[in-house]
């Protein structure tokens, strides 16, 4: 019950130090501190210190939290001036339109697209923790068996492109959404446009955070 108790009460510590950060590096710090703190105390308690367990996991998930909310500020911006990205509460989405990178019904990647894709990958290679899904949409033209091929095609397509720049195989894994998750009104030729996307989520591995965290710091 007191590792418990120092849990919550350093968590609560936490959150009160970061009044003045942004909301998304306030929310990675909490969560990072919660799960520390957790984990903490359950290692604490196989040795018979799990207060001091929680308290020492909380710190250290809290600092993991907070490189986890500052490096995903930084890369969004990064990746602001390449593509449309948003900063979520989970990490980035970013968006490439799907006339930019393909052919109407095709998944081969356009000569630009490709260039854009680099871009997008040099900026992610700096930061090893990333973990990324690529979801590939489409518009309602063509069934959605069709469709549903079609987005996977294309989610892959993107997966390779970014292999191909040094994005490591096991940070990246698709999903074809088809024509499932529409952004527009698929009755107007301007809606089935911003339909037909790709769409890069990125979260942080917290553990390889907090790995170099607790040992020779982050960038």
């Amino acid at each position: 019950m007191r590792s418990l108790l120092l849990v919550f009460a350093l968590f609560g510590l936490v959150l009160s130090g970061c009044a003045n950060w942004g909301k998304k590096q306030r929310s990675g710090t909490a969560i990072g501190a919660a799960a520390g703190g957790a984990a903490g105390a359950i290692i604490g308690n196989k040795s018979g210190g799990a207060g001091r367990g929680a308290a020492i996991g909380a710190a250290i998930g809290g600092a993991a939290g907070n490189v986890i909310g500052r490096r995903m500020d930084q890369q969004a911006k990064e990746l602001d001036k390449v593509a449309e990205t948003e900063r979520t509460d989970d990490g980035i989405v970013t968006k490439l339109k799907g006339d930019i990178l393909f052919d109407t019904g095709e998944a081969t990647l356009k000569p630009k697209a490709q260039e854009r894709i680099r871009e997008l990958a040099e900026i992610i290679k700096k930061y090893p923790e990333d973990r990324i899904t690529v979801v590939g949409h489409t518009d309602s033209v063509g069934g959605p068996q069709f469709n549903q091929t079609l987005s996977e095609q294309r989610a892959q397509a993107v997966r390779v492109e970014m292999l191909e720049h040094g994005v490591p195989e096991d940070a990246i894994r698709i999903v074809g959404m088809g024509e499932a998750q529409p952004v527009a009104d698929n009755d107007e030729a301007r809606g089935r446009a911003k339909n037909r996307r790709v769409e890069l989520k990125i979260v942080a591995d917290q553990a390889a955070v907090r790995r170099g965290t607790s040992g020779a710091g982050s960038q």
